[in-house]
Formats: C-alpha cells, structure tokens, sequence
C-alpha cells in the first residue's frame, strides 16, 4: 500500500501520472489484490489496524484488519488514466498505444470487485461496480464480449454474485444486474449516474423505448439542474443519444424534440463535456477553462457532434417545410417556427446572392430543404444521401432508405398545403404516380390529413379523388395574399401621409377643430354687432342732444380758431362742449393779453 501511494504521489501536479510509473502502480495494486485472494483472511479498510513498530505479530487462525484503502488507490488509477488520454493528441499513434492498456485496467477493476464482495464491504463495492459501469456502457455488445471474454478467466468471476457466471456472453443482461445492484444498494448520486449510463446503452443498442421509459419513470429531468456537473453532462450524453436512436428507428419528431434542447443552445461541446467553446460575450478566466478542461471526456468516449447536428437539421427539415407550407391554408394564425434554429440558417442560405453547390452537411441539408419547398422530391432526396456523415452509423443503408421514404411523404404533405387552393379536386394515382408512393399509402396519409383537419377537404372513394371544401376554394393563394398585405400597408402608408401633411398645413390642429374655431369665431363676432346695434339703439333718444352739443362744439372750435386757442370737439356732444369750453377760454386769455 505505501508503494502504491508513493507512486501516485510522484505525479506531478500540473499534468498526468506517466505512463511507465502508472504501469507499476498498476502492477503493485494487481500484487497486492492477489495476495488478498489466496490470503482470505487479510482485509484492509480504511478503520484498519495500524503498527508503527517493528515488531512481527503472529495471528493463530484470526482476521487480520489492516488500514488502507482498496477503492482510493483504483480511483487514483482510473482518473490518471483518464487524464493521460485528456492530454494526449487523439489523433497521434500514441493515443492509440495508451488505449491499449484499457483491458488490464478494467480487469483491475473486475479483481477488486471480487475482493470488496468477499469482505462485504457494500459502500467500496458500490464505487467499484460503477467504474466497470463506466467501461462498459458507451461502448457496443461486440467490444464488450471481448473485453469481458478477458475478465471470464479470473477466478473471482465464478464466485461473485452481482454478476453471476450464468450471464456470461449476455452483455445486455450483465449491464443490467449491475445497474439493477446499484439501484438497490447505491445512494441517490450513484443511482442517477447508473440510470443514466443504462439509458446510454440502451439507445446505443437502438432499444429506444426501453430507454425512453427508463429515463421518464426516473423523473430524473424534473430535478437535473440541481445536480453536480458531471451528472448533467451525463444526462445531455443520454438526450442526445436518445434523438439518435429514436432517428435510426424513423421516429422523427420524438428525435427532434431530445435534441432540440441541446442544440438550439449553440453550446454543445461544453454541455457534452467534449471542448470548451468560445464565448462571445465574455471571456473564460483560466480557472475556469482549466475546470473545463478536466471535465472533458476522452475523445473515444465523445458524441460525433457533426452527426448529431445532421440528425437535428434533417429532422428540423422534415418537420418545418410542411409547417411553412401550411400557413398557405391559414394565413392569419400566427404561427411560431418549430425550429428557430433551423429558421434562421434557411433564411439566412436564401438572403445569398450566389449559391455554389453544397460543401458541407449543412449546405447539402439546406439545399434539400429548398428542393422540398419547391416539390422536388428527388432532387431534396438526392442531396440528403449523398451527406458521408451517415457511414457512421452501424445500420446506413437502412436509414437512407428510410430518410428517402419520409422526403416522399413530406414533399406530398407540401404539395397539397401550397395548391390546396388552386385545386377542387385531385386524383390519388396522380398523386401517387407523382411522388412514386403506392395508392394505399397515399390514401392512408390523405385520409390522416383530413381527419386531423390539416386540409379542409374529403375523399371520394368510389372516383379516388380528394374534394377540397369551399373553405379551400375561398382561401386566397400565395401571389393573392401577398398583394392583400401589400394594399393593407400602401393604405396604411397613406393614412400616415395624411396626417403628417394635415399637422404641417394646420400647425398641429385637426380640421375638425379648425372648423369649430371658425364657427366660435363667427359666434362671437356676431354677438359684438348685435351690441353696437343694441347700443346704437339704445342711444336714439339722445341723438338731438348730441347734435346740439356738436354744433357746439363746431361753434367753440370756430371759436378756438379766431382766438388762437387749441380745442377740439370731438367723440359726440361731451367732446364738443368741453372742445367749446377750452377753445373759449384760450380766446379769452389771449385777448387779455
């Protein structure tokens, strides 16, 4: 045990343990598990004995309990094993050299195992079973027989209960028991971490249902962002490899709802825990893309993420080029995008002026989706079969006869939604000649249709047409309901002229108030002149007054004059008198003088 640990603690503390000091702690830990085996009555733990002095003891037929730790030093072993392959070039013949001692480490385990059920020591058993757990679940049946084909000649293998001899060559029911022992026996964290990776292989194996309603019975989405990190890397592994088995089995709309959370994100490589990714608005301290980094997973552990963002788009694809074509039935539903994600690169890839042919899996997926739209069914056939990315699954031809198959169906879904108004009648064998689909089965999707009320229309049985409903016949087409919005927004414009020139002729007054005012305007003109006369009336009997006194006042202003005074009547009778008056006396007082 001091060996070992002096072994491990030689690392450095910046990189990995290297190569030939893990061997011998490997070799010292694999001394040390078969002293254990032939003598049965050692057992270390970590509440063991310990003897600090030199002197030899003898034990007559008794348990010998020494002080260590078994689970410590194979959780050292694995994580710097793990940490080599982190820090090697996975593309370099060295990678592939280190990958070489993955047999004789999982043995390790497998011995270990052995001893910690033999001591009964349930916690250390816990922890070992999910480091072969760990070995086992990401990879397929025929590599795991012959990793377990290895492990069948250690003598522990006959005795151990978790793993009977029976399922020998059963890799489906030997990940099973140990799932099902950490179930039973496990706490919460193991537990979730076993569900997890069974679910893995269970879509691994393309048994999508199983895992389907493994992962659902767990509940364990409902609290997955409270966990630790490494869990929920776990859990988006699961996800996506559930979208990848629902697509290989034709389920397109179950695949695309497991991966449209991951993908619609634009952070795969952190959440799969395969590179750290660079961030657009903020950047990574070192701490944190050192943490990062540790969690990365080794590259022959990783999720082919170009693969995966294939499968998302193609789903994506067949699911929202019926959807566009729809809104040609219901043009005022407002209608969100089933993939925003999709969208926005569609809309995007027709915004460019030149297009050249298709380099990569996004531009071939993009130009079949744009032949869809069109009805070129072959054509969006043709560009999706032609994508390499799909030799990478076990079962390819099967699965490009089946994307064939949907592009057909869809591309008649699309059909009926873009014409449906331009028809009131069309034949199933036209149609079927049309998209190269036998009558049956275009009569099956049809009759779908319309009792899912996707087409306002009927089947006529006995002429093998589809009768689209008046509704269909009213229902403008494309060019009709393009012109509609474009005389709804020049009349808008218009309205909008209207008032800005009625604010500049007006000086912010509507002419409705503007004709009001003139009206108040003549009111209260009108009320003035009905004063004058009123006044002018009232005023009649005065009238021999105030001539008498302008003719006085005619009089003093001759007066004023003669004299040299300066007076003047004016302003009625009033004026003239104290005209008269002032014009009198200047005459007088220049006479006086």
């Amino acid at each position: 045990m001091t060996l070992i640990s002096a072994q491990f603690d030689s690392a450095p503390s910046s990189g990995y343990l290297p190569t030939e000091m893990w061997h011998n702690a490997q070799s010292r830990l694999n001394e040390l598990l078969a002293l254990l085996e032939t003598n049965r009555q050692i057992t270390i733990v970590e509440t063991g004995d310990s003897h600090d002095y030199e002197e030899d003891f003898e034990y007559k037929d008794a348990t010998i309990t020494l002080r260590g730790s078994i689970i410590a030093s194979i959780d050292r072993l694995d994580d710097e094993f793990t940490k080599s392959l982190q820090n090697i070039d996975p593309h370099t013949p060295e990678y592939v050299e280190r990958m070489r001692d993955t047999v004789p480490l999982y043995l390790t385990i497998v011995r270990s195992q052995g001893y910690f059920e033999r001591s009964n020591l349930k916690e250390s058993l816990c922890h070992v079973v999910l480091r072969r757990l760990e070995h086992l679940y990401y990879r397929t049946d025929q590599v795991n027989l012959h990793v377990e084909s290895a492990a069948a000649a250690l003598p522990c293998i006959s005795e151990s209960s978790v793993v009977p001899a029976s399922t020998a060559g059963d890799m489906e029911a030997i990940i099973h028991r140990l799932c099902t022992f950490l179930y039973l026996n496990a706490d919460t964290l193991l537990r979730s971490r076993a569900m997890l990776m069974h679910v893995f292989n269970h879509a691994l194996h393309k048994r999508y249902y199983v895992a389907r309603d493994l992962l659902l019975m767990s509940h364990i989405q409902e609290n997955i962002h409270q966990a630790d990190v490494n869990t929920q890397v776990l859990y988006n592994r699961a996800t996506a490899q559930l979208g990848l088995a629902a697509f290989r089995l034709g389920k397109i709309q179950e695949s695309f709802e497991h991966t449209v959370e991951l993908m619609s994100t634009g952070h795969q490589r952190e959440l799969l825990a395969q590179g750290v990714g660079q961030q657009r608005m903020h950047q990574l301290s070192p701490n944190e893309e050192q943490l990062q980094r540790q969690r990365q997973l080794p590259f022959h552990i990783s999720i082919n993420l170009e693969l995966l963002e294939c499968v998302f788009l193609t789903s994506s694809m067949l699911l929202e080029i019926p959807f566009m074509a729809s809104a040609n039935i219901n043009p005022d539903a407002r209608r969100a995008p089933i993939s925003r994600a999709f969208r926005r690169m569609l809309d995007f890839n027709e915004r460019q002026v030149f297009m050249g042919p298709p380099e990569n899996t996004r531009d071939h997926i993009m130009a079949a989706a744009k032949a869809l739209a069109a009805g070129e069914w072959e054509e969006a056939r043709d560009f999706i079969q032609s994508i390499r990315i799909w030799s990478l699954l076990p079962d390819s031809e099967e699965i490009t006869a089946m994307l064939a198959s949907k592009i057909q169906v869809e591309a008649l879904r699309t059909y009926l939604f873009t014409y449906a108004t331009q028809f009131e009648a069309v034949g199933l064998a036209d149609l079927a000649t049309m998209f190269s689909l036998p009558k049956g089965k275009v009569y099956a999707l049809l009759a779908r249709m319309v009792y899912n009320n996707e087409v306002q229309a009927s089947l006529d049985e006995v002429g093998g047409v589809l009768v689209f409903s008046r509704a269909s016949h009213d229902a403008s087409s494309r060019l009709q309901q393009t012109a509609l919005v474009l005389s709804n927004k020049a009349n808008t414009f218009a309205d909008i002229n209207e008032r800005v020139f009625e604010l500049k002729i007006y000086g912010g007054q509507a002419p409705g108030d503007r004709q009001q005012g003139g009206e108040r305007g003549e009111r209260q003109q009108g009320d003035r002149d009905g004063r004058s006369n009123q006044n002018r009336r009232d005023g009649g009997g005065q009238g021999g007054r105030d001539g008498r006194d302008n003719r006085d006042g005619q009089r003093g202003n001759q007066n004023r004059r003669d004299g040299g005074g300066q007076g003047g009547g004016h302003r009625g009778g009033r004026g003239g008198r104290r005209g008269g008056n002032v014009g009198g006396g200047g005459g007088q007082r220049r006479n006086d003088n």
